[in-house]
């Protein structure tokens, strides 16, 4: 058997790819960004709920970890049972309390980010639609969430 070039078939060209406007770009960008964003506030709420059990291993008072987190008493020592194997290790109530106070505004800070990347995200998702180039569905496969969370970030900006 002999090879000849011209005998195999010819492949046919793919269709151009549509190339994706700003605001599609920004949408799809988004999707990244709430991902970086989760991630890294579920990394502190880990990091915060094994500082406060810590601090509870080493006799600090509930009634201090609870006013430095802020939250209920109840809730810091639901989290702070679910560290079982945490001891006493001597650390004094001040290093405690400044470390939980530092993952506390870091957790603030990304809180925030966090509000200002969904805000970023309404207002693309609301040009997107006054513009008519773009449907629920569209906008739900670039951000890739469902169509009736987009629907829900819709309602309180109409509401305004």
């Amino acid at each position: 058997m002999t090879y000849v070039a011209e005998a195999r078939p010819h492949r046919r060209a793919a269709p151009p790819q549509r190339r994706l406007s700003q605001l599609e770009l920004r949408l799809a960008e988004s999707r990244v960004s709430r991902a970086r964003i989760d991630s890294h506030v579920r990394s502190l709420l880990g990091r915060r709920n094994e500082a406060i059990a810590a601090a509870l291993a080493d006799k600090v008072s509930l009634a201090a970890v609870a006013a430095v987190v802020g939250i209920r008493a109840a809730n810091v020592k639901r989290l702070g049972g679910a560290y079982q194997d945490l001891h006493y290790s001597g650390a004094h109530q001040e290093w405690h309390l400044a470390g939980l106070v530092a993952l506390v505004r870091q957790l603030e800070a990304a809180m925030g980010d966090k509000e200002q990347c969904v805000e970023r995200l309404r207002s693309d998702v609301l040009k997107g639609l006054e513009s008519g180039r773009m449907d629920v569905f569209r906008v739900a496969a670039l951000t890739a969430l469902p169509a009736e969370r987009i629907r829900e970030l819709m309602r309180p900006a109409a509401a305004h």
